[in-house]
């Protein structure tokens, strides 16, 4: 089966290859597309996002290789949208919907780049409860689904990347069930996203199997994304991940094509 990735950042954000560089380096591993999307302004904290003179130069700079490339390998515009960012939708292929900070007090406290910072804000936003911080993450999912209506959702429970959360509590699991329900009512799609895996956090992909299951449950459906930020990770543990797909009942994995998704049996 060949693959895809709509999750891939370049050096436009924090990504340490150029969009041309890694549309190579997936010809080479014979991937059948590649999407873009790059880290949208986020205003809070501008250290791994595109800053707003950025945006025209990108699409300027995606669109040209995606002409460049057509009829020879397939290339898409998107972007990630966080929380914190406002966008036109109509610029895009598609948008990916993520949340990467929570802001309390005035304070932006980033959830998933590091684990002191995600312990910093369970301590000094939320007393020190986590199931607390997952509440008002979880929450905040399901509004930036609602608002933004995007194509994909991201990474859906990213929070557990270090192992901080209590998954296996029936609170946790209950808040994040509640809040999943919730953002399929507005977006069909989840991403199955081994960006944790790439970077030694995680063994499986996101999202964990009891909430894959519930997608599959509810009637949403899944593409397989990367979260790429390095060329050579763009299908990173790709055959793995769709085991993993398989294990939670889908028998089909979307794939975003210039005419919309387009379910492939999986095999």
């Amino acid at each position: 089966m060949k693959f895809s990735t709509l999750h891939t950042h370049t050096t436009f954000s924090d990504g340490k290859h150029t969009a041309r560089e890694n549309i190579e380096s997936a010809i080479a591993k014979d991937m059948r597309s590649i999407g873009f999307s790059d880290h949208s302004f986020t205003a809070c904290d501008p250290s791994y996002c595109m800053l707003l003179e950025d945006y025209p130069r990108y699409l300027s700079e995606l669109r040209s290789l995606k002409e460049e490339y057509k009829g020879v390998f397939p290339v898409l515009v998107g972007i990630e949208k966080d929380y914190y960012s406002e966008i036109d939708k109509s610029e895009f292929d598609y948008v990916i919907g993520s949340v990467h900070y929570i802001v309390r007090g005035g304070v932006c406290y980033p959830i998933d780049h590091t684990l002191a910072q995600q312990q910093t804000c369970v301590r000094d936003a939320f007393g020190g409860s986590v199931l607390d911080m997952a509440r008002c993450y979880f929450e905040m999912v399901a509004e930036h689904t609602y608002l933004a209506r995007p194509d994909v959702i991201g990474h859906f429970d990213v929070l557990n990347k270090f192992s901080y959360m209590p998954e296996s509590d029936d609170r946790f699991i209950a808040i994040a069930e509640e809040s999943l329900r919730e953002c399929l009512k507005w977006c069909p799609v989840v991403e199955v996203n081994t960006g944790g895996m790439a970077r030694g956090w995680r063994s499986n992909p996101y999202p964990n199997m009891n909430l894959l299951k519930l997608v599959r449950e509810l009637g949403g459906r899944v593409v397989l994304n990367s979260d790429s930020h390095n060329k050579d990770n763009l299908d990173y543990a790709f055959p793995e991940a769709l085991e993993y797909i398989k294990s939670a009942g889908f028998e089909e994995l979307d794939f975003l094509t210039e005419g919309g998704f387009e379910a492939t049996k999986i095999i």
